[in-house]
């Protein structure tokens, strides 16, 4: 009560107990004082032309509503509309009464109305008046130029003759429930006119309220969205399509999407919403520059649009995501064929910049209305169906299902956990030997990310790394146990005059960031190590990814202070020419050979041809994965002594990591 803007008292026996500040304003009163010693009827009294028998009743049964006037300060009787509730507080009754004075709300319905039309008789914007009803009671000769119809063709009937088939009632509604509770709605309208076209609009509805602030007459103010030289048009393109790619963006989808969910309702049809993500343009963009990248989406748009029929639409989201909505298909055949349609177009390389680019496409899909028939659901699941393509590479297109949902509630969790882990530094180095297998002595050491968790213990790369690379936390992780790596081997070097070369995984994400590389540098050269103390491992198939600019890119990291390994060396069909005149350090064989030695004879062949090429080009050599002794026997038969595996040392942490090295240290290893 007292934190209310309506006017409002307490009484209790026929004496006031409590009244609210707006009450205080309203009558000229500082405090309530002096109103407790006035008794109800000598404040309060009944107007003229009420009936003062039925303001007793009111009174006296604490239930029902009339108009009123109150005795001010000054002396003045102020007219008010008053609602009384009868309370019981501690077995004893007491009389709420909340005021609305006449003064505070000016001119009557009627009275506002009459002026509005006078106002809006010549104006040359397009004015529509109804009531509470929606029967339209005027239209000005601007409303009558713009929709067709004649003055006496519109007043007395229904607003509805105006609709347009692009909204739902639900649309009409909210409107309604807007224009009841706060008095204004503006925004665009499709209606038609009398020749039956849609015409697209944007208005501005008020309401009329009478002098108890009840809505009475809404006043429309219409304006053509294609008219006034093309500039409500043009910002209109602005508001709704991609500046890029000139498609649709997401403002517009979401109203494109209900309005074919409501034609579908009508036609007992269905229809697919496809969410999309080019593979591989993170690439293209931060190899080549955002000006190709630009280029790519704009080539991407314009591809998709040949292939798509004209009644399916096609919108770009942002950045690499599009969003495709294919009418008229109903089921998972019609739309998959859409989908193998969409795939094909993208197989061709795209020509920029003088160079072929290659992208390729995960596309998640949801369908109306087996999945859902709701608007923001179908682009949710479509959304979660496009992670998954993501994530499977023998399935480019995949159709949402429950168990997706509870996948990415899942994904939602292990995020929020990095995220509160990384806080309180649980990302921890643990430590694996590489090992020169005639002398035993520590070479190297692989630094392996292991996430120390508060409740679970020490969980394995395996279980975060992609939740971390699809979030974006991926190099906070990275650099949370790069630093600790860097502090351990600096650590050992002044303990026991041993330079560990520590090798460290990098994604191929984090090999073209070139901010990555400026940050691993500034660690490296902050804790004092010589140039070549961290080796950069990367995949061979990431390099491949990066084409004409993988020079550029290794350069980065040799200047940055790094060695550079190219792990799991035979997985990629590296081009000899190419690794030829690459800055490459170290080779690391594919631990898949090592795990087939044995029962594939084609694997020792291709170990054997690896150690040879290592040796003709002057490249070091790493065999992993390295588990018995017979896999270290044939190695170091053929000349490949630097082992790495269970064989030797599953990793460790640092702590126990130190003990081996301090043992190998006091035995003169």
């Amino acid at each position: 009560m007292h934190n209310s803007c309506e006017p409002m008292v307490l009484l209790k026996q026929g004496y006031l107990v409590a009244a609210n500040q707006a009450l205080l304003e309203a009558l000229g009163y500082e405090n309530q004082q002096p109103l407790q010693s006035i008794p109800f009827d000598r404040l309060c009294q009944p107007l003229d032309k009420d009936n003062p028998h039925l303001f007793d009743t009111y009174v006296g049964a604490g239930r029902g509503r009339c108009r009123c006037q109150w005795r001010s300060l000054k002396g003045d009787w102020l007219s008010a509309q008053c609602h009384f509730t009868r309370l019981t507080f501690a077995d004893e009754d007491y009389l709420h009464v909340s005021l609305g004075f006449q003064e505070q709300f000016g001119p009557s319905a009627a009275l506002q109305l009459q002026l509005y039309q006078q106002v809006f008789s010549s104006s040359s914007e397009s004015v529509l008046i109804t009531d509470k009803q929606q029967k339209i009671l005027y239209a000005n000769a601007a409303f009558c130029e713009l929709s067709g119809y004649s003055v006496n063709e519109l007043v007395g009937e229904d607003v509805r003759i105006l609709r347009s088939d692009k909204h739902d009632d639900e649309f009409f509604l909210n409107i309604k429930l807007q224009l009841m509770e706060k008095g204004f709605w503006s925004g665009e309208l499709w209606d038609k006119n009398k020749q039956g076209h849609d015409l697209l609009c944007q208005v501005r509805l008020s309401a009329i309220v009478d002098e108890y602030r009840r809505p009475c007459y809404f006043v429309g103010v219409y304006s053509d969205a294609g008219c006034r030289d093309g500039s409500v048009s043009h910002l209109r393109t602005l508001a709704y399509h991609d500046a890029l790619t000139g498609l649709p963006n997401r403002a517009l989808l979401m109203q494109l999407i209900p309005h074919q969910i409501n034609q579908c309702r009508r036609d007992s049809s269905g229809f697919g919403l496809m969410f999309l993500d080019l593979d591989r343009f993170k690439q293209v963009n931060d190899s080549m520059g955002h000006e190709a990248g630009d280029t790519l989406l704009r080539l991407v748009a314009e591809r998709f649009c040949s292939v798509l029929r004209t009644s399916d639409t096609v919108a770009r989201l942002g950045g690499d995501e599009f969003v495709l909505l294919i009418n008229h298909a109903n089921g998972s055949q019609a739309v998959s064929r859409v989908a193998e349609k969409i795939i094909q177009c993208l197989e061709e390389p795209f020509a920029i910049m003088g160079l072929a680019v290659e992208v390729g496409a995960s596309i998640g899909i949801s369908l109306f209305p087996q999945n859902t028939e709701h608007a923001e659901e179908l682009l949710h699941q479509a959304d979660i169906a496009m992670y998954r393509a993501k994530k499977s590479p023998e399935s480019a297109f995949v159709f949402y299902s429950e168990d997706l949902n509870q996948e990415l509630v899942n994904y939602k969790q292990t995020e929020q956990q990095i995220r509160q882990g990384l806080k309180r530094g649980e990302f921890i180095p643990y430590y694996q030997p590489q090992v020169n297998s005639l002398t035993g002595e520590f070479v190297g050491v692989e630094c392996l990310a292991r996430w120390r968790h508060s409740t679970k213990g020490i969980i394995p790369a395996t279980e975060f790394i992609s939740v971390a690379e699809r979030s974006g936390l991926i190099q906070e992780v990275f650099l949370q146990v790069l630093s600790q790596a860097i502090a351990h081997i600096s650590l050992w070097k002044q303990m026991y005059d041993r330079q560990i070369q520590v090798s460290v995984n990098i994604s191929g994400h984090q090999f073209c960031d070139h901010q990555n590389i400026q940050q691993m540098s500034q660690l490296l050269k902050a804790s004092g190590l010589e140039p070549g103390a961290v080796k950069t491992e990367i995949a061979e198939s990431s390099l491949m990814d990066n084409g004409h600019y993988l020079l550029e890119r290794l350069a980065w990291v040799k200047s940055a202070g790094f060695s550079i390994a190219l792990d799991d060396f035979g997985s990629g069909y590296s081009s000899l020419r190419q690794l030829k005149v690459l800055p490459v350090d170290t080779l690391k064989i594919d631990r898949s050979y090592m795990t087939n030695l044995n029962e594939e004879p084609g694997d020792r062949v291709i170990i054997k041809a690896i150690i040879q090429l290592s040796k003709t080009l002057g490249i070091g050599l790493v065999a992993q994965g390295v588990e018995y002794q017979e896999q270290v026997a044939f190695l170091q038969q053929n000349g490949c002594h630097i082992m790495q595996g269970y064989h030797f040392s599953r990793p460790l942490p640092a702590a126990e990591f130190e003990r081996l090295l301090a043992a190998q240290v006091g035995s003169g290893a």
